[in-house]
C-alpha cells in the first residue's frame, strides 16, 4: 500500500526573464533564454542553440518567450497544488533551462553568475519544508562549486547538482577534492543528473530515439563506478551522492560488476580500498526512478537505502498525473517497510523534507 509519496525528482520551469533581470548588465546578452528559433522552441546561451525542444505553435513569433508552457508553477503554493493533484506531498526540485544550459557555458564568469542567479531564486522561492531545492554548481570550476555550497548553506540548500559526466575534468581528479570535502562537512548531498555532460543523442537515424534514451539512462553507471572505485566515497564517508533520473534496474548488476573487477583485476587496481566498491555505494549512494519494476525487485541485491522514487514532473516520461496509481501497481507485492523506504522515507531522510503527523522518518 502506498501510504505517502515524496518525489525525489521534479523539475521547475524557471521564468524566462530570470537572467535578463538578474545578471550583471555586461553578461545579460549571453545569458540563458528560451526562444523561438527557426520555428522551434529552443534553449539558447551565449548566442548558441543548446537544445531544441519542440515545434513552436503556429503564429508564435521568433524571439524570446516567457515560459516553457502550461507547467510554470513558479511559486510554492501553485507547485503544492500540482503535487496534491498527483497525490504527492513533497518534492526535490531540479531546474530545466539551467539544467540544459549551465554546463554548456564557456565563459566561466557567466557560468558562475548564471548558477548564482538561479540558486538564489530557487532557494528564496521554494523555502518551504515540503520542497528541497537543488543548487546548480558551476562545474567547470570545482573550487568555486565548494564556495557556492558554503554561500548557500545558510539558505537551507541541502543538495548541489553536477553533470553526470565531466570529460574535461573527470571526477577522480584532485581538483574536485575541495568540493567533496565541503559537501561532506556541510551535510549537503551531491546529485548527478542523467543526460548532462555529454551529447544526449549520439545515435542518428533509425532506432535512435530508443537507443539514445537507453544510453542516457545508463550513463551514470560510469559515474557511480568512479565515485566508488577511485576512493572518493571512502575518503569522505559523510558524503552522500545521488544519480538522478536514470532508473535503478542497472544498479544491482553494476555493484556486482564493480566488485568482480576489483577482485579479478587486483594487479591493476588503485587505490586499494578497505571494502569492496559496492559497499561504499550501498552506504552513501542513491538513485532515482519513475517506473522501474526490475529495480524494485532487485532491491534485495542493492538494499532499500539506495532507491528513491521520483515523478519527474512535469516531464512527459514522468508519472504525473497518475503517480499514486502507478506506484500501487509497481509496489503491489512489496513489503510495507520497503515500500515506505522507496516511496517517501529515503527522500525525507536525505533531504529533510516535511512529513505528515504519524510518518516518522526514523
Amino acid at each position: 500500500m502506498i501510504r505517502l509519496a515524496i518525489s525525489a525528482d521534479g523539475h521547475i520551469n524557471e521564468p524566462g526573464d530570470l537572467w535578463n533581470e538578474n545578471l550583471p548588465a555586461s553578461l545579460v546578452k549571453d545569458g540563458p533564454r528560451v526562444e523561438v528559433h527557426d520555428g522551434k522552441i529552443a534553449m539558447v546561451v551565449e548566442g548558441r542553440v543548446i537544445r531544441r525542444l519542440a515545434p513552436a505553435p503556429p503564429g508564435m513569433p521568433e524571439g524570446s518567450i516567457s515560459s516553457l508552457g502550461k507547467w510554470s508553477e513558479n511559486d510554492s503554493a501553485s507547485r503544492l497544488e500540482a503535487l496534491a493533484r498527483d497525490g504527492v506531498s513533497g518534492e526535490v526540485l531540479y531546474p530545466t533551462v539551467t539544467f540544459f544550459t549551465a554546463y554548456s557555458i564557456e565563459n566561466r564568469e557567466l557560468q558562475r553568475a548564471v548558477c548564482e542567479v538561479y540558486n538564489d531564486w530557487i532557494a528564496d522561492t521554494f523555502a518551504d519544508p515540503h520542497f528541497a531545492p537543488v543548487a546548480v554548481l558551476p562545474s567547470a570550476q570545482p573550487a568555486t562549486c565548494a564556495k557556492e555550497l558554503e554561500r548557500l548553506a545558510p539558505k537551507g540548500i541541502c543538495a548541489g547538482l553536477l553533470p553526470a559526466h565531466s570529460d574535461d575534468l573527470p571526477f577522480n581528479r584532485p581538483e574536485w577534492e575541495p568540493l567533496w570535502e565541503t559537501a561532506a562537512d556541510l551535510g549537503i548531498s551531491l546529485s548527478f543528473h542523467a543526460g548532462t555532460g555529454r551529447h544526449q543523442a549520439p545515435i542518428r537515424g533509425e532506432g535512435g530515439a530508443v537507443a539514445n534514451y537507453v544510453i542516457t539512462c545508463s550513463g551514470p553507471i560510469e559515474t557511480a563506478s568512479v565515485l566508488c572505485a577511485s576512493g572518493i566515497l571512502e575518503r569522505h564517508p559523510k558524503l552522500r551522492v545521488v544519480l538522478v533520473e536514470c532508473g535503478s534496474g542497472w544498479l544491482a548488476w553494476a555493484l556486482d560488476a564493480m566488485d568482480d573487477a576489483y577482485r579479478e583485476h587486483q594487479m591493476f587496481v588503485k587505490p586499494k580500498l578497505a571494502e569492496l566498491p559496492s559497499a561504499y555505494f550501498r552506504r552513501q549512494g542513491g538513485v532515482t526512478f519513475q517506473r522501474d519494476r526490475v529495480g524494485i525487485l532487485n532491491r534485495i541485491h542493492t538494499g532499500d537505502r539506495c532507491l528513491m522514487w521520483g515523478s519527474d514532473y512535469p516531464h512527459p516520461e514522468g508519472t504525473y498525473p497518475k503517480s499514486r496509481e502507478i506506484l500501487e501497481e509497481e509496489f503491489k507485492d512489496v513489503p510495507q517497510d520497503s515500500t515506505d523506504d522507496l516511496t517517501w522515507r529515503n527522500a525525507a531522510r536525505l533531504y529533510g523534507l516535511a512529513t505528515p503527523e504519524g510518518f516518522a522518518v526514523g
